[in-house]
């Protein structure tokens, strides 16, 4: 089944008409711009929700293989991965909404807004030595290696029966569609440059560009752990 959608011509569609339609909303008028670009608005709550998602379904991948061959250390360090996953995503759910600051009104305690960057409760604001944590690039990293360079190199077989050895393995073409989220970021900032209007959001060009993206990344994270869980009790899963 879930071969099945990766595997689709219709799910890419979709999937790609989304991501470019996302950055269409840099052009909107001042009202539908906040609706979507606020805080706590449409693309904030995808990205979390989104992460969320990721977390429960790889925390499902733990759940179903903690007991499976217990004696293979090399399978161990494939459970360990999986949990692993799930808190990281788990954790940038939270982080995405404050930990729930704003919903249930908490105010930040003094202590953590003096050395937080947006005065919020929230770990990757805080500085380390004086100097910004580079979350951005890190999170580029995760989804370069966890989407693009893992799927297409087990596309070799061999490097997939070592890969699924110790790592969950998405589908190459969810990969694709992050490159082309990666992209189409580059190229709305050329488009919309001079059509972004808004005095209603709190958020430069560059940011807002910058929220989208992360958005778009964090729902093509779910879409990648549903598939890199739920192949390991396909039938299909070695023959995609």
């Amino acid at each position: 089944m879930i071969k099945k959608i990766t595997t689709s011509k219709l799910f890419y569609i979709c999937i790609v008409l989304y991501i470019v339609a996302s950055y269409q909303v840099l052009a909107f008028n001042n009202s539908t711009g906040a609706f979507f670009l606020s805080e706590d608005h449409y693309f904030e709550n995808v990205g979390a929700f989104s992460f969320f998602i990721a977390s429960l379904i790889f925390f499902y991948g733990f759940w179903k293989i903690r007991t499976v061959r217990p004696d293979d250390k090399i399978f161990f360090i494939k459970k360990l991965a999986f949990l692993a996953l799930a808190f990281l995503f788990f954790f940038a759910a939270g982080e995405e909404i404050s930990w729930g600051q704003r919903i249930f009104n908490v105010q930040t305690p003094a202590a953590l807004n003096e050395i937080n960057n947006q005065g919020e409760i929230t770990v990757h604001n805080i500085p380390v030595a004086g100097r910004e944590i580079p979350f951005e690039t890190m999170f580029d990293l995760l989804w370069l290696l966890f989407a693009v360079v893992v799927p297409f190199s087990s596309m070799y077989k061999p490097i997939r029966q070592l890969f699924s050895q110790f790592l969950p393995i998405t589908h190459w073409g969810i990969g694709m569609l992050f490159v082309l989220n990666y992209l189409w970021a580059k190229v709305a900032k050329l488009l919309y440059v001079d059509k972004f209007v808004f005095d209603l959001v709190s958020l430069p060009f560059v940011q807002a560009v910058q929220e989208i993206k992360e958005s778009n990344y964090s729902l093509l994270f779910a879409f990648a752990a549903l598939f890199s869980v739920f192949s390991l009790f396909s039938a299909d899963s070695d023959n995609q």
